[in-house]
């Protein structure tokens, strides 16, 4: 009777009633670097704690709730926290990454001062709500002055074998991006790498590009570059920092060293280095469609030397995409890039395809990881 009693008192007060419990918000903080620090021109690596969030590698696919991953931003202001569109910078050219990791390196960070942004993203690149984002505000340091590149490898008169030539370079007051053939940006910029080519090209109104077509040289974002297949004999390499346009860094910054390969001379050297493309007597028209982050094709075939127009259909709403071609999947050395088009909206790209029979690969730069396919000349 007691008991009852004691039971029947209980459910009708409110401590004694059960109450739904209430899911945990996800939370995000930046533990390196701190705010306020000094850090070193170069490398900046952004590390996080993200709490009651799983990051998992599901980017593009459908919204799981408290699952997710990380947007990192570098001087984006505002970010982007639309809850109905992709947290996706408005400006093409913002310097960010969306990665499943719980740290990411920004590469050649200019002295100055910088404001690192990170923001928990569901897999479908919108904003977790409520909005979970932490920042840091740095100062990097470094030595002001003009851009400048030096080999640090091979050294000037060494003697190399097998064939190939390493080149690394190291460049000072200068940030290298792959924003080939986008506009062009002071102190910013990527490499043009030669080989015998004399003189190097330096006028400062059109782009870097040796007038022989058969010249050996390549261009990418990159302080490395390696030249194959290079006959024995002595050689030229030279390097120069340019604009995203191509065209030479003003005042030039160039570093040249004199190399031996070992071995018998033979007439001619080769390289396996694609230029920028030109020529070409056919035209063929291709059409690529980006929906749901994804292309509509995973393989293109057009003809060598080919003038292809591509008609490129971004039918994803406030989602950047764009179509790049690379000759391999390393992505270091480009032959064509298109601008970024933010959707929905339908561009022409024109470019030509390279002389060369093979496979090529091409993605989209904005999610070059899951927006693939190959590109086969014939």
């Amino acid at each position: 009777m007691i008991l009852l009693f004691v039971a029947g008192f209980c459910a009708l007060m409110a401590g004694c009633t059960s109450q739904p419990a209430v899911p945990a918000v996800p939370k995000v903080t930046i533990l390196s670097p701190g705010n306020g620090a000094n850090l070193p021109a170069g490398n900046v690596t952004v590390t996080i704690q993200a709490q009651n969030f799983t990051i998992v590698d599901k980017q593009g696919q459908a919204d799981v709730t408290g699952q997710g991953h990380v947007h990192y931003y570098m001087d984006v202001s505002p970010i982007p926290v639309d809850p109905t569109k992709p947290a996706i910078p408005a400006d093409a050219n913002a310097t960010w990454a969306h990665v499943a990791a719980t740290s990411y390196t920004f590469t050649n960070v200019a002295p100055g001062t910088h404001t690192f942004t990170v923001q928990l993203a569901n897999n479908d690149h919108t904003p977790v709500i409520p909005i979970a984002t932490a920042s840091v505000t740095v100062t990097v340091t470094g030595t002001t002055g003009n851009p400048s590149v030096t080999i640090t490898s091979p050294g000037d008169g060494s003697t190399v074998t097998g064939g190939s030539i390493p080149v690394s370079i190291t460049t000072r007051n200068f940030n290298i991006v792959d924003k080939q053939g986008q506009t062009r940006v002071p102190g910013e910029g990527h490499v043009h790498y030669y080989l015998d080519v004399s003189p190097i090209p330096s006028d400062p109104t059109k782009p870097a590009i040796p007038p022989d077509a058969n010249a050996v040289w390549a261009h990418v974002a990159a302080t490395s570059y390696t030249f194959m297949n290079v006959s024995p004999g002595m050689h030229t390499v030279a390097v120069q920092l340019v604009n995203n346009d191509h065209t030479p860094v003003i005042p030039l910054a160039t570093g040249t060293v004199m190399v031996t390969v070992a071995g018998q001379p033979t007439p001619t050297p080769t390289a396996t280095v694609t230029p920028i493309a030109t020529g070409g007597d056919k035209t063929v028209p291709v059409t690529l469609v980006a929906k749901n982050i994804a292309f509509n094709k995973s393989t293109i075939t057009v003809p060598a030397g080919a003038t292809v127009v591509m008609a490129f259909d971004n039918q994803d709403s406030g989602i950047p995409h764009n179509f790049a071609l690379y000759t391999d999947s390393t992505a270091k050395t480009r032959i064509f890039a298109g601008e970024f088009v933010t959707g929905p909206k339908t561009v022409t790209y024109t470019f030509t395809a390279p002389s060369q029979p093979g496979t090529y690969f091409f993605r989209c730069d904005v999610h070059p990881t899951i927006m693939t396919g190959s590109f086969i000349v014939t």
